[in-house]
């Protein structure tokens, strides 16, 4: 039972930052658009990217499936 609970707040962990790092993303799309600033808006995508593939590494298998 432990073990089934964990898988689930992995998964939860998982989603969240999957979550967070596009909308990091998003962020640094929208603030940055327009701008000089090239070189900081791809270091904000880079960080969401950093966030998100964490995140989709954890939730690739669901805990509620076999």
């Amino acid at each position: 039972m432990r073990e089934r609970a964990w898988s689930h707040v992995r998964y939860g962990l998982g989603r969240l930052l999957q979550v967070t790092g596009l909308v990091v993303t998003l962020v640094a799309a929208t603030a940055f658009f327009g701008t000089p600033s090239t070189m900081a808006m791809l270091r904000m995508m880079l960080v969401g990217v950093l966030i998100f593939v964490p995140g989709w590494l954890l939730t690739r298998r669901h805990p509620g499936r076999r």
